[in-house]
């Protein structure tokens, strides 16, 4: 029936183990649970290395840090079952039915996205404010929303996929670090022709990233995406149509002149207490025309 995978960095996935095996055990389902630990620190190794002893859990440490393409692939061709659901090991999961809502679409030839949501107050750690805003405002979609858009609203942080689609669309494993292998990704199900089903059956990102980390996370990302744009690799992005609205209508240059004036304005805003998301993809489709003006 289902496979359940979750790659692990550095994060205590035992109270998401301990709910999925409630949820599944409570629907009398055949299942796994494979957990693949990326090269933690070794305190959440010491945390984690007891979910080998669980029952329909399967608690493997890999010899090296593989990365977020490479692990994905090996949890899924590892998976055992028709079924694979992707889940992020920094996910918490409130709904009760969160499993069943799943298997009460099988069976299906679709992939199936449930989507994400942020705590709904803010951080007490003000230095964690800026990915909570960015991901609240724009992550956290309902599937009404991310159905206008299905491919470009995909993320691997909870889907469900049939065993012999995924066997066929691995994840890309050349995309270095953070940023754009998930729209790669839903790239590839969409030139094959493989739908993507959006749900109302998220699970809560807890993962928040201190501000500094999450803009230098994000600017590997705009790298990755400048450079998949270069190859022709990905569908057109809200940044990229921003940049080439600008490179038609003959204004980059005028555009880097009022950042440059700005930028000062626009970081400190951007590491407040209260950041503008306006201000922060502005800063992001200014580092996306360096990236790009580099190679030139």
């Amino acid at each position: 029936m289902l496979s359940i995978v979750i790659p692990i960095y550095n994060q205590d996935v035992r109270p998401l183990v301990t709910t999925l095996m409630k949820q599944c055990n409570k629907l009398n389902i055949n299942y796994q649970i494979l957990c693949f630990d990326d090269m933690s620190a070794q305190k959440y190794k010491d945390m984690n290395k007891e979910l080998a002893f669980r029952i329909n859990v399967n608690y493997t440490e890999m010899a090296e840090n593989l990365g977020r393409s490479k692990i994905r692939n090996w949890l899924g061709k590892a998976a055992f079952f028709e079924y694979i659901l992707f889940l992020d090991g920094d996910s918490t999961v409130k709904n009760k039915d969160f499993i069943k809502k799943y298997v009460d679409h099988l069976p299906t030839e679709t992939v199936i996205y449930g989507g994400r949501k942020y705590a709904p107050k803010k951080p007490r750690a003000k230095k964690k404010i800026l990915h909570w805003e960015y991901g609240s405002k724009r992550e956290a979609l309902p599937a009404k929303k991310r159905k206008k858009d299905p491919y470009l609203n995909f993320q691997s942080n909870n889907f469900l996929i049939p065993e012999k689609i995924f066997k066929n669309h691995l994840f890309d494993d050349r995309v270095n670090g953070y940023g754009y292998e998930d729209l790669l990704y839903a790239f590839d199900l969409q030139k094959a022709g493989i739908p993507v089903w959006h749900i109302d059956n998220p699970v809560i990102h807890d993962g928040l990233e201190l501000n500094h980390i999450f803009m230098q996370k994000t600017e590997n990302a705009i790298k990755n995406l400048v450079t998949l744009y270069k190859e022709n690799k990905i569908p057109s992005t809200r940044l990229i149509k921003s940049y080439e609205k600008l490179k038609n209508y003959n204004l980059l240059n005028s555009f880097v002149w009022t950042y440059n004036k700005m930028a000062d304005k626009i970081k400190g805003s951007i590491m407040s207490d209260k950041p503008s998301i306006i201000y922060f993809n502005t800063w992001k489709l200014k580092l996306f025309i360096d990236y790009i003006s580099k190679d030139k």
